[in-house]
């Protein structure tokens, strides 16, 4: 066999030998890339879902003045109901549709003991008006909404670490909320031994706002801290029944409009 075949032979020999060798380089060299580009990708196009537990403060809840057809009925004129601190949870379910953005559907319940009137009276055409005093009880407060989030990044996880991470979060949501009263033992001043008990809920559009921040636990779980703001329109409370038969009901005790702050923890896990 001359020296040159057997050269041709070794050559390709070390070429069959080589190229699983540089595939494997190739693939090998690829692998972080391809990782890290499937971490993004996990980043949205997921669900995930969410929950927020804390303090809710109503400053006011303004009634409307009502004023009957029948000058014998009794009115309200000029009432405005005070509240306590009371309980505010959220459960939501979202889905990422962009590294930044996510939709979610939220529900909740918010519920805040009656603290007392700040200012009101009864008002009849014959008897003259006699202010509104005593009550006890709570408001309760049920939205359903549909909320968009932006999450801007504040830092970068740690090298070499799953989490820790530190996210800005802003959320705009609109829907529906059901505002209920239950108060009792409401009296008038001057006329002893008759109270008024208010007790019903209607549903009424609203809409919300919220900021908060998120920390990375690591790839799934985040904790965070937010505030929010909700806005109810006009809530209907129904009749105010009085404990002497003899005396009309108000009809349709209605409320302007409802505003509520929340401070709340949060959490939510990816899926």
């Amino acid at each position: 066999m001359s020296a040159s075949l057997n050269k041709e032979i070794r050559m390709h020999q070390f070429r069959v030998w080589m190229a699983p060798a540089a595939l494997a380089g190739v693939v090998l060299s690829a692998s972080p890339a391809l990782a890290q580009d499937t971490a993004k990708k996990a980043d949205f196009g997921a669900f995930y879902i969410g929950t927020e537990i804390g303090v809710s403060f109503v400053p006011s809840v303004k009634i409307k003045d009502y004023t009957p057809a029948d000058p014998s009925v009794f009115g309200i004129s000029g009432v405005e109901a005070q509240t306590s601190p009371g309980a505010a949870w959220n459960f939501d379910i979202g889905f990422k549709l962009t590294e930044a953005f996510s939709i979610e559907l939220e529900g909740g319940y918010y519920r805040n003991g009656f603290d007392g009137f700040s200012s009101g009276e009864f008002v009849n055409a014959g008897l003259g008006s006699t202010p509104i005093i005593g009550g006890s009880g709570n408001f309760q407060q049920i939205p359903i909404f549909l909320n968009g989030k932006f999450e801007l990044p504040l830092t970068t996880a740690n090298a070499g670490s799953d989490g820790g991470a530190l996210k800005l979060e802003l959320m705009a949501g609109f829907g529906a909320v059901n505002v209920g009263a239950n108060i009792s033992n409401i009296a008038a001043a001057d006329i002893p031994g008759v109270t008024a008990t208010v007790d019903g809920n209607s549903w009424a559009a609203g809409g919300q706002l919220g900021v908060g921040l998120a920390w990375e636990l690591n790839t799934r779980v985040n904790l965070g801290v937010s505030y929010r703001f909700m806005m109810v329109n006009s809530a209907d409370f129904g009749v105010a029944t009085f404990s002497d038969p003899a005396l009309v009901g108000i009809s349709n005790v209605q409320s302007d409009s409802v505003f509520t702050h929340a401070i709340q923890a949060t959490l939510s896990i990816d899926f």
